[in-house]
């Protein structure tokens, strides 16, 4: 119901963020993104100024990851459009990541070290957000890589660490995870 009631009607502001992973060597990605937000409608600012329709935010991030235990060990950001002069004092923040683990608790650890009042609230939301391409650009090189090897590709890494409780379908004990822990233990499997 409410997709219809927005279906003809313009945007005040958008926020798109976008993100991928390419493969590094045999088990190394990086990935990358951008988010870009857009001020749709003129408007009068904080300060009390006119401000036209633009983009308000555009930055990006690109990580490197390495696997065991799935890390950043290298991590730079950019700012290329900003709503003040500042705002790229807070790239710094993104040097407090490298070594930082990809498993359960990882956006809260990046909203403390890259958010808050010595941080940035955009590129810390875009970071969050890169959590899982890292998780999945990792697991879909390494499951193409071995991709003649089912049991290889299903669980490099202990894939099911990252999906398990990350969803409904994804719950502990649940059909899924099940499914998992017969294929990879065959002779647990009931007949």
């Amino acid at each position: 119901m409410l997709k219809e009631i927005i279906k003809n009607k313009a945007p005040v502001h958008t926020r798109q963020i976008s993100l991928s992973a390419v493969a590094h060597g045999p088990d190394q990605i990086i990935v990358h993104g951008e988010l870009r937000d857009e001020r749709r409608l003129p408007i009068i600012d904080i300060l009390g100024r006119a401000k036209p329709p633009g983009t308000v935010h555009h930055m990006s991030a690109t990580l490197l990851i390495a696997p065991e235990p799935l890390r950043i060990i290298q991590a730079e950001a950019d700012m290329m459009t900003i709503p003040m002069d500042q705002c790229p004092e807070t790239l710094d923040r993104m040097e407090k990541i490298v070594g930082l683990e990809v498993r359960p608790g990882f956006s809260q650890q990046i909203r403390s070290l890259v958010g808050g009042p010595d941080g940035c609230a955009h590129l810390c939301t875009l970071v969050k957000a890169m959590g899982t391409e890292i998780v999945h650009g990792w697991l879909a090189w390494q499951r193409h890589q071995h991709k003649d090897q089912p049991q290889v590709a299903a669980a490099p890494l202990n894939a099911a660490d990252y999906l398990i409780d990350s969803c409904r379908m994804w719950k502990k004990d649940g059909p899924r995870h099940r499914q998992i822990l017969e294929m990879l233990n065959p002779e647990n499997q009931r007949n």
